[in-house]
Protein backbone atom coordinates (compact mmCIF):
# COMPACT_ATOMS: atom_id res chain seq x y z
CA UNK A 1 0.00 0.00 0.00
CA UNK A 2 1.39 3.40 -0.97
CA UNK A 3 0.58 7.11 -0.80
CA UNK A 4 -0.30 6.92 -4.48
CA UNK A 5 -3.10 4.49 -3.59
CA UNK A 6 -4.34 6.81 -0.86
CA UNK A 7 -4.26 9.80 -3.21
CA UNK A 8 -6.17 7.87 -5.88
CA UNK A 9 -8.93 6.85 -3.49
CA UNK A 10 -9.16 10.31 -1.91
CA UNK A 11 -9.24 12.01 -5.31
CA UNK A 12 -6.31 14.27 -4.50
CA UNK A 13 -2.56 14.53 -5.15
CA UNK A 14 0.26 12.62 -3.49
CA UNK A 15 1.54 15.98 -2.21
CA UNK A 16 -1.70 16.59 -0.30
CA UNK A 17 -1.50 13.11 1.23
CA UNK A 18 2.07 13.93 2.34
CA UNK A 19 0.92 17.20 3.93
CA UNK A 20 -1.74 15.35 5.92
CA UNK A 21 0.55 12.48 6.99
CA UNK A 22 3.47 14.79 7.88
CA UNK A 23 1.44 17.59 9.41
CA UNK A 24 2.68 20.09 6.80
CA UNK A 25 4.56 21.97 5.56
CA UNK A 26 1.46 23.32 3.77
CA UNK A 27 -2.06 23.66 5.12
CA UNK A 28 -4.80 21.37 3.81
CA UNK A 29 -8.48 22.29 3.80
CA UNK A 30 -10.68 20.40 6.33
CA UNK A 31 -12.65 18.78 3.48
CA UNK A 32 -9.56 17.40 1.73
CA UNK A 33 -8.00 16.32 5.03
CA UNK A 34 -11.16 14.34 5.87
CA UNK A 35 -11.06 12.58 2.48
CA UNK A 36 -7.40 11.65 2.93
CA UNK A 37 -7.92 10.34 6.47
CA UNK A 38 -10.93 8.30 5.32
CA UNK A 39 -8.87 6.78 2.51
CA UNK A 40 -6.02 5.96 4.91
CA UNK A 41 -8.43 4.19 7.26
CA UNK A 42 -10.18 2.30 4.45
CA UNK A 43 -6.90 1.10 2.89
CA UNK A 44 -5.14 0.47 6.18
CA UNK A 45 -2.20 2.59 5.02
CA UNK A 46 0.63 2.90 7.54
CA UNK A 47 3.45 5.39 6.83
CA UNK A 48 7.04 4.33 7.32
CA UNK A 49 7.81 5.33 10.95
CA UNK A 50 11.36 6.52 10.18
CA UNK A 51 10.22 8.61 7.22
CA UNK A 52 7.39 10.10 9.26
CA UNK A 53 9.78 10.93 12.08
CA UNK A 54 12.12 12.70 9.69
CA UNK A 55 9.24 14.62 8.17
CA UNK A 56 7.98 15.69 11.56
CA UNK A 57 11.28 17.08 12.77
CA UNK A 58 12.55 18.23 9.40
CA UNK A 59 16.11 17.96 8.14
CA UNK A 60 16.82 21.67 8.60
CA UNK A 61 18.16 21.79 5.06
CA UNK A 62 17.27 23.63 1.86
CA UNK A 63 18.25 22.55 -1.64
CA UNK A 64 19.19 25.25 -4.13
CA UNK A 65 19.81 24.66 -7.84
CA UNK A 66 21.48 27.27 -10.05
CA UNK A 67 22.21 27.03 -13.81
CA UNK A 68 25.83 28.18 -13.59
CA UNK A 69 27.69 28.99 -10.37
CA UNK A 70 30.34 30.85 -12.41
CA UNK A 71 27.72 33.46 -13.28
CA UNK A 72 28.37 36.39 -10.95
CA UNK A 73 24.70 37.06 -10.19
CA UNK A 74 23.89 33.41 -9.39
CA UNK A 75 26.97 33.24 -7.16
CA UNK A 76 25.88 36.34 -5.22
CA UNK A 77 22.30 35.09 -4.96
CA UNK A 78 23.42 31.66 -3.69
CA UNK A 79 25.51 33.36 -1.00
CA UNK A 80 22.55 35.53 -0.01
CA UNK A 81 20.25 32.50 0.24
CA UNK A 82 22.83 30.69 2.36
CA UNK A 83 23.12 33.65 4.73
CA UNK A 84 19.36 34.03 5.12
CA UNK A 85 18.87 30.27 5.59
CA UNK A 86 21.53 30.28 8.32
CA UNK A 87 19.47 32.85 10.23
CA UNK A 88 16.60 30.34 10.14
CA UNK A 89 18.80 27.54 11.44
CA UNK A 90 18.98 25.74 8.09
CA UNK A 91 21.86 24.62 5.90
CA UNK A 92 21.85 24.97 2.11
CA UNK A 93 22.81 22.18 -0.28
CA UNK A 94 23.89 23.85 -3.53
CA UNK A 95 23.52 22.12 -6.89
CA UNK A 96 25.20 23.57 -9.99
CA UNK A 97 23.30 22.20 -13.00
CA UNK A 98 25.93 23.65 -15.38
CA UNK A 99 23.24 24.53 -17.97
CA UNK A 100 22.45 20.82 -18.28
CA UNK A 101 18.81 19.68 -17.98
CA UNK A 102 19.72 16.09 -17.11
CA UNK A 103 22.03 17.20 -14.33
CA UNK A 104 19.30 19.55 -13.11
CA UNK A 105 16.85 16.64 -12.85
CA UNK A 106 19.44 14.58 -10.97
CA UNK A 107 19.77 17.32 -8.36
CA UNK A 108 16.00 17.53 -7.96
CA UNK A 109 15.82 13.77 -7.36
CA UNK A 110 18.78 13.91 -4.98
CA UNK A 111 17.19 16.66 -2.90
CA UNK A 112 13.96 14.65 -2.75
CA UNK A 113 15.85 11.59 -1.48
CA UNK A 114 17.61 13.71 1.14
CA UNK A 115 14.25 15.10 2.26
CA UNK A 116 15.21 18.76 2.18
CA UNK A 117 12.72 21.05 3.93
CA UNK A 118 12.36 23.17 0.78
CA UNK A 119 13.88 23.92 -2.58
CA UNK A 120 15.01 27.19 -4.22
CA UNK A 121 15.21 26.68 -7.96
CA UNK A 122 16.61 28.53 -10.98
CA UNK A 123 15.95 26.49 -14.09
CA UNK A 124 18.13 25.81 -17.10
CA UNK A 125 15.33 26.09 -19.65
CA UNK A 126 11.64 26.74 -20.26
CA UNK A 127 11.04 22.98 -20.08
CA UNK A 128 12.38 22.54 -16.56
CA UNK A 129 10.09 20.21 -14.60
CA UNK A 130 9.61 20.31 -10.86
CA UNK A 131 6.70 17.87 -10.80
CA UNK A 132 8.67 15.17 -8.90
CA UNK A 133 9.32 17.65 -6.08
CA UNK A 134 5.68 18.79 -6.13
CA UNK A 135 4.52 15.17 -5.90
CA UNK A 136 6.91 14.59 -3.00
CA UNK A 137 5.33 17.50 -1.11
CA UNK A 138 8.51 19.57 -0.96
CA UNK A 139 7.91 23.34 -0.69
CA UNK A 140 9.25 25.13 -3.78
CA UNK A 141 10.05 28.64 -4.88
CA UNK A 142 11.42 29.53 -8.32
CA UNK A 143 13.82 32.46 -8.34
CA UNK A 144 14.85 34.74 -11.23
CA UNK A 145 13.47 32.53 -14.01
CA UNK A 146 9.74 31.97 -13.35
CA UNK A 147 7.58 30.09 -15.82
CA UNK A 148 4.44 32.20 -16.40
CA UNK A 149 2.33 29.07 -16.90
CA UNK A 150 3.57 27.15 -13.85
CA UNK A 151 1.54 27.18 -10.65
CA UNK A 152 4.64 27.42 -8.46
CA UNK A 153 5.58 30.31 -6.22
CA UNK A 154 8.27 32.56 -7.65
CA UNK A 155 10.35 35.65 -6.88
CA UNK A 156 12.07 37.87 -9.45
CA UNK A 157 12.43 41.39 -10.73
CA UNK A 158 10.27 42.50 -13.67
CA UNK A 159 12.76 41.54 -16.37
CA UNK A 160 11.05 43.41 -19.20
CA UNK A 161 10.80 46.56 -17.10
CA UNK A 162 14.49 46.30 -16.15
CA UNK A 163 15.54 45.96 -19.79
CA UNK A 164 13.35 48.90 -20.76
CA UNK A 165 14.94 51.03 -18.04
CA UNK A 166 18.49 50.18 -19.11
CA UNK A 167 17.71 50.81 -22.79
CA UNK A 168 15.94 54.11 -22.10
CA UNK A 169 19.08 55.29 -20.35
CA UNK A 170 21.09 54.72 -23.53
CA UNK A 171 18.43 56.54 -25.55
CA UNK A 172 18.69 59.40 -23.08
CA UNK A 173 22.35 59.78 -23.99
CA UNK A 174 21.26 60.48 -27.57
CA UNK A 175 22.12 57.09 -29.03
CA UNK A 176 19.98 55.79 -31.88
CA UNK A 177 22.01 52.82 -33.14
CA UNK A 178 21.53 50.54 -30.12
CA UNK A 179 22.00 46.78 -30.19
CA UNK A 180 20.50 44.22 -27.80
CA UNK A 181 22.44 41.26 -26.46
CA UNK A 182 20.06 38.91 -24.67
CA UNK A 183 20.29 35.27 -23.62
CA UNK A 184 19.46 32.13 -25.54
CA UNK A 185 15.87 31.33 -26.52
CA UNK A 186 15.75 28.50 -23.97
CA UNK A 187 14.65 30.81 -21.11
CA UNK A 188 11.65 33.08 -20.60
CA UNK A 189 13.96 35.67 -19.02
CA UNK A 190 15.82 36.14 -22.32
CA UNK A 191 12.54 36.78 -24.11
CA UNK A 192 11.30 39.18 -21.41
CA UNK A 193 14.49 41.26 -21.53
CA UNK A 194 14.29 41.43 -25.30
CA UNK A 195 10.68 42.57 -24.98
CA UNK A 196 11.71 45.41 -22.65
CA UNK A 197 14.47 46.48 -25.06
CA UNK A 198 12.03 46.56 -27.99
CA UNK A 199 9.51 48.58 -25.97
CA UNK A 200 12.09 51.26 -25.18
CA UNK A 201 13.32 51.43 -28.79
CA UNK A 202 9.79 51.61 -30.18
CA UNK A 203 8.86 54.38 -27.74
CA UNK A 204 11.91 56.34 -28.90
CA UNK A 205 11.12 55.74 -32.56
CA UNK A 206 14.33 53.79 -33.22
CA UNK A 207 15.00 50.46 -34.91
CA UNK A 208 17.39 48.03 -33.17
CA UNK A 209 20.89 48.12 -34.61
CA UNK A 210 21.00 44.36 -34.00
CA UNK A 211 19.51 41.67 -31.77
CA UNK A 212 21.97 39.01 -30.65
CA UNK A 213 21.45 35.88 -28.53
CA UNK A 214 24.35 34.39 -26.61
CA UNK A 215 24.81 32.68 -23.21
CA UNK A 216 24.79 34.76 -20.02
CA UNK A 217 28.56 34.63 -19.68
CA UNK A 218 31.77 36.56 -20.29
CA UNK A 219 32.42 34.33 -23.30
CA UNK A 220 28.90 35.02 -24.57
CA UNK A 221 29.58 38.75 -24.49
CA UNK A 222 32.92 38.37 -26.19
CA UNK A 223 31.42 36.25 -28.99
CA UNK A 224 28.55 38.70 -29.37
CA UNK A 225 31.00 41.55 -29.93
CA UNK A 226 32.69 39.59 -32.71
CA UNK A 227 29.30 39.04 -34.33
CA UNK A 228 28.28 42.65 -33.86
CA UNK A 229 31.45 43.97 -35.55
CA UNK A 230 30.51 41.96 -38.63
CA UNK A 231 26.76 42.58 -38.76
CA UNK A 232 26.32 46.11 -37.38
CA UNK A 233 29.69 47.92 -37.22
CA UNK A 234 28.01 51.33 -36.82
CA UNK A 235 26.49 50.38 -33.45
CA UNK A 236 26.80 53.19 -30.90
CA UNK A 237 25.57 51.41 -27.79
CA UNK A 238 24.72 47.94 -26.51
CA UNK A 239 22.17 46.85 -23.95
CA UNK A 240 23.39 43.57 -22.42
CA UNK A 241 20.95 41.31 -20.58
CA UNK A 242 23.54 40.39 -17.93
CA UNK A 243 26.62 41.85 -16.28
CA UNK A 244 28.75 38.90 -17.38
CA UNK A 245 27.80 39.51 -21.00
CA UNK A 246 28.58 43.21 -20.59
CA UNK A 247 32.02 42.44 -19.18
CA UNK A 248 32.74 40.29 -22.23
CA UNK A 249 31.56 42.96 -24.66
CA UNK A 250 33.62 45.68 -22.98
CA UNK A 251 36.78 43.56 -22.79
CA UNK A 252 36.51 42.51 -26.45
CA UNK A 253 35.69 46.03 -27.66
CA UNK A 254 38.59 47.62 -25.80
CA UNK A 255 40.92 44.90 -27.07
CA UNK A 256 39.91 45.99 -30.58
CA UNK A 257 40.69 49.61 -29.72
CA UNK A 258 37.07 50.71 -29.29
CA UNK A 259 36.87 52.98 -26.24
CA UNK A 260 34.04 52.47 -23.74
CA UNK A 261 32.03 54.64 -23.23
CA UNK A 262 33.48 57.20 -25.65
CA UNK A 263 32.90 55.09 -28.80
CA UNK A 264 30.57 52.45 -27.38
CA UNK A 265 28.14 52.88 -24.50
CA UNK A 266 27.03 49.82 -22.52
CA UNK A 267 24.30 49.08 -19.97
CA UNK A 268 23.25 45.77 -18.44
CA UNK A 269 21.14 43.97 -15.84
CA UNK A 270 22.32 42.40 -12.56
CA UNK A 271 24.26 45.09 -10.68
CA UNK A 272 26.81 42.63 -9.31
CA UNK A 273 29.92 43.49 -7.33
CA UNK A 274 32.08 42.51 -10.31
CA UNK A 275 30.46 45.28 -12.31
CA UNK A 276 31.54 47.86 -9.73
CA UNK A 277 35.23 46.90 -9.91
CA UNK A 278 35.31 46.75 -13.70
CA UNK A 279 36.94 49.63 -15.59
CA UNK A 280 34.86 51.32 -16.76
CA UNK A 281 32.37 50.49 -14.01
CA UNK A 282 29.05 49.14 -15.25
CA UNK A 283 25.81 51.05 -15.47
CA UNK A 284 23.40 48.27 -14.62
CA UNK A 285 19.89 47.58 -13.34
CA UNK A 286 20.59 45.99 -9.98
CA UNK A 287 18.87 42.79 -8.90
CA UNK A 288 18.94 43.03 -5.08
CA UNK A 289 20.15 39.54 -4.25
CA UNK A 290 19.65 39.90 -0.49
CA UNK A 291 16.05 41.10 -0.90
CA UNK A 292 15.35 38.31 -3.39
CA UNK A 293 16.81 35.72 -1.00
CA UNK A 294 14.74 37.02 1.92
CA UNK A 295 11.55 37.01 -0.15
CA UNK A 296 12.28 33.53 -1.51
CA UNK A 297 12.75 31.96 1.93
CA UNK A 298 9.67 33.72 3.34
CA UNK A 299 7.58 32.39 0.48
CA UNK A 300 9.17 28.95 0.66
CA UNK A 301 7.31 28.19 3.88
CA UNK A 302 4.29 30.47 3.42
CA UNK A 303 0.76 29.11 3.68
CA UNK A 304 -1.33 28.27 0.62
CA UNK A 305 -2.95 31.71 0.51
CA UNK A 306 0.27 33.52 -0.48
CA UNK A 307 0.29 35.13 -3.90
CA UNK A 308 1.88 33.09 -6.67
CA UNK A 309 4.49 35.58 -7.87
CA UNK A 310 6.36 38.26 -5.97
CA UNK A 311 8.01 41.04 -8.03
CA UNK A 312 11.07 42.58 -6.38
CA UNK A 313 11.83 46.22 -7.27
CA UNK A 314 15.03 46.85 -9.23
CA UNK A 315 16.84 50.12 -9.81
CA UNK A 316 19.38 51.51 -12.26
CA UNK A 317 22.82 52.03 -10.74
CA UNK A 318 24.96 54.53 -12.64
CA UNK A 319 28.53 53.63 -13.50
CA UNK A 320 30.90 54.79 -16.21
CA UNK A 321 30.07 52.41 -19.07
CA UNK A 322 27.07 54.45 -20.28
CA UNK A 323 28.92 57.75 -20.57
CA UNK A 324 27.55 59.50 -17.49
CA UNK A 325 31.08 59.79 -16.08
CA UNK A 326 33.38 60.18 -19.12
CA UNK A 327 36.47 60.96 -17.03
CA UNK A 328 37.57 57.42 -16.17
CA UNK A 329 40.49 58.62 -14.07
CA UNK A 330 38.23 60.11 -11.39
Amino acid sequence: MSREDVARLAGTSVAVVSYVVNGGPKNVSPERRARVLAAIEELGYSPNPMAQSLAGSGTHTIGMIVPNIENSFFAELALAVEEEASKLGRLVFLGNSAENSRRESQYVQSFIRHRVDGMVFIGVSKRASLQPAVDAGIPLVVVDRPNPAAQIRSVSIDHAEAAELATRHLVGHGHTRIACLTGLESTFVSDDRLTGFRRAMEAAGHEPAAVLRHPYSFEGGRDAWTELRKTAPDTEAVFCASDDQARGVIAAAMYDGVAVPQALAVTSIDGTTQGTVLRPTLTSVRQPSKVIAQAALRRLFADEQAELHWAVPAELTIGQSCGCHPDLDE
